[in-house]
């Protein structure tokens, strides 16, 4: 997410959910569209995923393999007759969403404030040739 795009963000009069998941977690709207998917179909396969969100099966295992490295969705594995076996995805749970947005959050305001804090002596060091 660029600096104009946190920027647009913060100023806005309004903040929607899809607007605070993109900022604090740096997630993509179609990521996030594939976890509302999970949230609502509950835990779904590969196939099932390609149905719901319209997308190849390569893009759909993508967003979900995306999902599992950021902590929103866990893969199980399913023992399917004979031997085989099947991956299921399932989200976790959207209250712990919030925590992971809120500690996200609290990270950033401290370093933030740190920042401000040096930021007289940091101004002072910086090269200012016209």
């Amino acid at each position: 997410m660029s600096l104009r795009e946190i920027q647009s963000i913060l100023n806005a009069q309004q903040i929607g959910p899809e607007e605070l998941m993109r900022c604090a977690l740096g997630i993509k709207t179609t990521e996030i569209r594939a976890y509302c998917i999970l949230v609502n179909k509950g835990p779904i396969t590969i196939h099932e995923a390609t149905e719901f969100m319209g997308k190849s099966r390569s893009t759909a295992q993508r967003l979900l393999q995306n999902l599992v490295e950021k902590g929103l969705a866990i893969r199980d594995e399913e023992l399917i007759g004979l031997g085989g076996y099947k991956f299921v995805y399932k989200p976790v749970p959207p209250e712990m969403l919030k925590i992971s947005i809120k500690n996200a959050l609290d990270r950033w305001y401290d370093k933030m404030v740190s920042e401000l804090d040096d930021l007289p002596e940091k101004i002072a060091e910086l090269s200012c040739e016209v």
